[in-house]
């Protein structure tokens, strides 16, 4: 079975990377993980590294291009689309 995500956790695992990539920011005497700091500073941004993410690693696979264990295994219903890494894809 293929290991698929919902979009919020493509969110979340863009929020880690960034997290990883860059070091804390200092903004007014907090410190702050850059990756966190831009989801919640500036959500149109953060969203479009969302987008780049979705659409050079992952796939969207819909309810009906899924198996039945997948449907199962991931309760979603016809209109939610998951996302699968492009390794997976074959699968």
């Amino acid at each position: 079975m293929r290991d698929l995500m919902f979009w919020h956790e493509l969110e979340d695992l863009m929020e880690e990377q960034l997290n990883d990539c860059y070091e804390t920011i200092t903004i007014c005497g907090y410190n702050y993980d850059q990756g966190s700091a831009l989801r919640r500073l500036d959500p149109i941004a953060f969203d479009q590294e969302v987008q780049r993410l979705a659409s050079d690693d992952y796939e969207e696979i819909h309810f009906d291009d899924m198996t039945h264990e997948e449907q199962e295994h991931y309760k979603i219903n016809h209109s939610q689309t998951m996302y699968c890494h492009v390794d997976e894809v074959g699968r």
